[in-house]
């Protein structure tokens, strides 16, 4: 074609159906999966090709400190493969278990790959720690079954594991790599890392309950109409951060429903002034002036338990600091906590010293049995009903969606019906609904101009979802495949 000229040939044709659209455009997303995985596997022979097969020692000794007499062992036998100082060196790019890798060797296929060389030295990297130290996923690659964008955000985290830790990410994420959120990914590595290095996570807990601190900048001001706004930053224990969150948030709604017209990070914001002056909820009746003058007159200091709750999973030994083996490590271990409150998984340590605060409410309640089946005629939501529904599917039931399920709506998946209309006995129950986040509840509700999603339960922790143009997705507990 000459320089200058317009093919108009595809404007006069007819313009591809939307459908077919789709379903090119999902084919084309296959063909460059395909491709990805081709070239990780050709970057891990590569790497095979430019290495002495010498695995990693672990360089690491207690409590994760650099263990100086392995590093300089390690120096030693690098200057004794190559002569003299500054010639090529072999790189730690992977963790304990893998082989060291030509620094030649990675500038040149980077050169190659139109990358820099650090980025050529990462892109390496993930395929040695996959091939060697998690041998499970690295087979499901190779079998076609997994993208590598998912094994790569898998060895981001893993490369600063033991080979024991990597080990035990491997066999517990293997079968569900291809479909799992990275939230579940950082949780899980984040248990080996303090089941098998224990002592490393003990003096992070440490570290970190001495680093805790807020900071108010009132000295920095870079113009005259910015200086009446203050910079906050800090770092809470995790307990008092989710009782001054409630705290914000209660006071943020109020000022809402107050009618205030702020966006809401104003009135959190404003929330925080009403904190600092003792105003734990405002008195929506009264002015903010006479509600600020009654706390005036009023000398007796008062106080308070804590008004936010935190649901804890953890076992009697843990509750009792009884010593136990983890039956993953074969030795003494942490006890651990699993907070419901934005799932965090934190010591047992941490929760004994959050129930020693004076004023701590306790509640110990029963495991709630799942299987139970719990029914009601109206179209609003008991809590025995919607706590039983969010435990079974702890995320919103959409494909691929990974939004938590406690900040969802709960969907009907059939339409209620009032039964004043017609419509039949216990239409509200723990098998009729499902956690649905505001966003994907309106493209389920409402339609698109290309036609509507529909779903429908399979089982108790399983969906098939339907999209405007017929195609078909199962969501099932380890995530969401494309049937």
């Amino acid at each position: 074609m000459a320089l200058g000229h317009q093919d108009h040939s595809t404007q006069d044709s007819a313009p591809v159906p939307t459908g077919d659209l789709l379903a090119l455009a999902v084919a084309q997303k296959q063909a460059a999966d395909d491709a990805d995985r081709q070239l990780f596997i050709t970057i891990a022979e590569w790497a095979d090709r430019h290495t002495t097969g010498q695995l990693l020692p672990d360089l690491y000794g207690t409590f994760g400190l650099p263990d100086d007499d392995a590093h300089t062992a390690a120096e030693n036998a690098w200057v004794s493969r190559f002569g003299m100082p500054g010639a090529d060196t072999m790189l730690e790019l992977a963790g304990p278990g893998a082989p060291e890798i030509s620094e030649f060797a990675v500038i040149e296929l980077a050169a190659a790959l139109g990358r820099s060389t650090d980025s050529g030295r990462m892109l390496l990297s993930d395929a040695v720690e996959a091939r060697y130290r998690l041998p499970k996923i690295w087979q499901r690659l190779l079998d076609g079954q997994v993208q590598v964008w998912r094994i790569r955000r898998v060895t981001d985290l893993t490369r600063s594991l033991t080979a024991e830790a990597a080990a035990f990410v491997d066999a517990h994420l293997a079968h569900v790599v291809h479909t799992a959120s990275f939230t579940t990914v950082k949780r899980l590595v984040a248990e080996a890392a303090a089941r098998f290095d224990p002592e490393t996570t003990e003096m992070e807990e440490v570290d970190t309950a001495a680093t805790l601190h807020v900071t108010l900048d009132l000295d920095t001001a870079w113009t005259i109409g910015t200086a009446n706004g203050v910079h906050l930053s800090g770092l809470l224990d995790r307990a008092d951060a989710e009782e001054l969150e409630h705290a914000i948030r209660t006071i943020a709604d109020q000022l809402a429903a107050a009618g205030s017209q702020d966006s809401l990070d104003v009135r959190r914001a404003k929330a925080l002034g009403y904190l600092s002056r003792g105003d734990l909820t405002l008195d929506l009746a009264s002015s903010v002036e006479e509600a600020r003058q009654r706390r005036l007159e009023t000398t007796k200091p008062t106080t308070r338990t804590r008004q936010v709750v935190l649901h804890i999973h953890l076992s009697e030994a843990a509750l009792k600091s009884s010593p136990e083996v983890d039956p993953d490590t074969g030795k003494l271990g942490l006890h651990l906590a699993r907070v419901e409150n934005h799932h965090q998984t934190l010591t047992a340590d941490t929760v004994r010293e959050w129930l020693a605060v004076p004023g701590t409410q306790i509640t110990v309640k029963p495991v709630i049995d799942l299987a139970d089946q719990i029914a009601v005629d109206s179209y609003e939501i008991p809590d025995r009903i919607s706590q039983r529904v969010r435990l079974k599917r702890p995320t919103c039931v959409f494909p691929h969606c990974t939004r938590t399920s406690t900040r969802t709506d709960l969907d009907h998946i059939d339409e209620y019906v009032p039964p004043d209309r017609g419509g039949p006995p216990g239409q509200t129950a723990t098998d009729t609904l499902a956690p649905l986040c505001r966003r994907h509840h309106r493209a389920k509700t409402h339609p698109s101009p290309d036609g509507q999603w529909d779903y429908h339960q399979l089982t108790p922790t399983t969906w098939l979802w339907t999209s405007p143009h017929d195609l078909r997705y199962l969501v099932h507990p380890d995530g969401t495949t494309e049937l």
